[in-house]
């Protein structure tokens, strides 16, 4: 991702918290904290595996600069230079997950990527990581109320049937293989689509809704669906 467009991203993301957080309590702390630390995305996915993993406490550093998180009960708080705010559960998910999902690098099509195969099919054994070409990115189904970052067909074979597409999340990938054609089109597509989905509508990837994944799960589990490779 170049600057320019990480940038133009920064900017969604500052408008995002501003819709999410107005002139609540710790708002100004916020912003100051996504001000320093949107663009270094490792610093809200490693603040959200602790909540996924229910850590009570974490530090980081990023810029130099410590960081430290704590939960007590259901309310979480974040301290950094001299500086701090708590948000309760809803909120600070959605602090994390639109942050996450608005500055993460959207890969273009064409490109070539290696999948977990625990994921591919659940109940299915593969040992090999699958190789699946990206043919189309933010599908919204809908009837769900999240997106699906990548839609892909299986390396080399294609579509051997008809609307036998691969659905998949951003962690499901393992290796990039191959990247696809970028150019001033695609980041223009990239931008467009983050403003259109998370700034105005407020969607966000599946991988960040329990509601849609446990709907995938069961609907695997049952053998209804087959396209849809989640994590």
């Amino acid at each position: 991702m170049n600057n320019e467009l990480k940038t133009k991203l920064k900017e969604l993301g500052m408008n995002k918290i501003q819709q999410l957080f107005g002139e609540t309590a710790f708002a100004l702390e916020i912003h100051e904290f996504a001000n320093l630390f949107l663009e270094d995305e490792s610093v809200f996915t490693h603040l959200h595996d602790a909540y996924r993993y229910q850590f009570d406490s974490l530090e980081l550093t990023s810029q130099g600069i410590d960081i430290f998180y704590r939960k007590e009960q259901e309310v979480h708080t974040i301290s950094f230079l001299d500086k701090r705010f708590s948000l309760d559960d809803a909120s600070y998910v959605s602090f994390l997950t639109y942050s996450i999902d608005l500055m993460r690098e959207v890969l273009p099509l064409g490109t070539v990527v290696e999948l977990d195969p625990r994921y591919f099919k659940p109940g299915e054994s593969a040992s090999e990581p699958i190789k699946v070409v990206i043919t189309g990115r933010f599908i919204f189904p809908e009837t769900y109320r999240s997106y699906f970052p990548y839609a892909g067909v299986v390396y080399p074979f294609g579509e051997l049937n008809k609307g036998n597409t691969i659905h998949f999340t951003y962690p499901l990938i393992q290796k990039v293989v191959h990247m696809g054609y970028q150019d001033e089109m695609e980041e223009s597509f990239d931008y467009l689509m983050k403003e259109e989905l998370i700034l105005e509508k407020g969607i966000t990837s599946i991988e960040f809704s329990d509601e849609d994944m446990r709907r995938i799960q069961n609907l695997s589990s049952r053998g209804q669906v087959s396209d849809h490779a989640t994590v």
